[in-house]
């Protein structure tokens, strides 16, 4: 019997939504005091993150590889 894993997050969007999430708890703990501030902080952090890359990526895309 094989031992059962949980569901792997292959996709680069997922995967990047994941780093996004991680860097952005990290920051807005290290920025911020009050949790209010960091809960925000880290909001708006995460947003920028996943919207610049999305960006970055459909600009990126018609350049050859």
């Amino acid at each position: 019997m094989g031992c059962r894993r949980g569901p792997e997050v292959t996709s680069h969007l997922g995967l990047m939504a994941l780093f996004s999430v991680f860097v952005s708890i990290v920051f807005a703990s290290l920025m911020r005091d009050e949790p209010r501030d960091q809960l925000w902080f880290g909001a708006k952090l995460f947003a920028g993150f996943i919207a610049a890359g999305v960006l970055i990526g459909w600009l990126l895309y018609p350049l050859p590889l």
